[in-house]
């Protein structure tokens, strides 16, 4: 199987950077993925290695208050969850193949899968998808399970990874949460340009639908501000022909702290 950062990387020195031939390369990357893993779901790589090891989905969906679990919200694994009798809840994973809804009972989690002593599990995998243990801190607020394409940060400090994602309408989450206003930039163009900006609350916010369009293979940078301060930087882009799941694990961006 041929591995996205190997197609469409830009390299520069260490890490791998979006660069003049990002584009032509986009043709490139579908024409080798026909021949050599047309039947294969993209691997998903291991998010911000730097934040820890243990963090494995996302919350999609939840209905049982008493968990304490919120949308966007991350499971680790070995964390255990009472859903209560008639509680529901509803994960992806962020190694990009398991999605999971489980109704009631004690649930323990585990890169697996979970368990659910006196509830149930219904699981949706994959086909044919290859899974990388995604690695973020217990004590993260971020992460997601998309593919990767390198390293190497633009803003200094610690390297950061560009996030490809199949999605035009991603989600993002900061590691800093609250409320914020968050900007994204085509730094395809010089000078970067605007392309919008908006509210987020309690650490994350959805790509609104009526927002212009996010345009395929360009990158963008995503800026994440409260009280006048840059609080969270990240960079992705869309690549439509990803086949990958489309779980909210898979179309998010995480922020980290700058």
């Amino acid at each position: 199987m041929i591995e996205l950062e190997q197609m469409t990387g830009h390299e520069h020195g260490s890490g791998r950077r979006f660069g003049p031939a990002f584009a032509t390369l986009a043709g490139a990357t579908v024409a080798l993925a026909l021949m050599g893993a047309a039947s294969q779901v993209a691997r998903a790589q291991a998010p911000l290695a730097h934040l820890g090891t243990n963090a494995i989905a996302v919350v999609e969906d939840v209905a049982a208050p008493a968990s304490g679990l919120q949308f966007m919200d991350f499971v680790f694994a070995g964390q255990s969850i009472d859903l209560g009798a008639d509680g529901r809840l509803t994960v992806s994973y962020l190694s990009g193949c398991r999605s999971e809804t489980i109704t009631g009972g004690t649930v323990q989690f585990s890169p697996n899968g979970a368990r659910a002593v006196g509830g149930t599990v219904s699981a949706t995998e994959a086909p044919n998808c290859e899974t990388t243990m995604a690695r973020i801190d217990a004590d993260a607020t971020e992460a997601g399970a998309v593919a990767v394409r390198g390293t190497g940060s633009p803003f200094g400090g610690e390297a950061e990874e560009d996030r490809v994602i199949r999605s035009p309408a991603p989600a993002f989450r900061w590691l800093a949460g609250g409320a914020a206003e968050v900007r994204i930039y085509n730094i395809g163009r010089v000078p970067a340009q605007l392309v919008w900006s908006g509210q987020g609350a309690a650490g994350h916010v959805e790509y609104p639908a009526d927002a212009p369009p996010l345009d395929a293979n360009v990158p963008y940078r995503v800026e994440v501000r409260s009280g006048g301060a840059v609080i969270g930087l990240a960079r992705f882009s869309v690549d439509p022909t990803l086949a990958v799941p489309d779980t909210l694990a898979n179309r998010l961006v995480p922020i980290a702290k700058p």
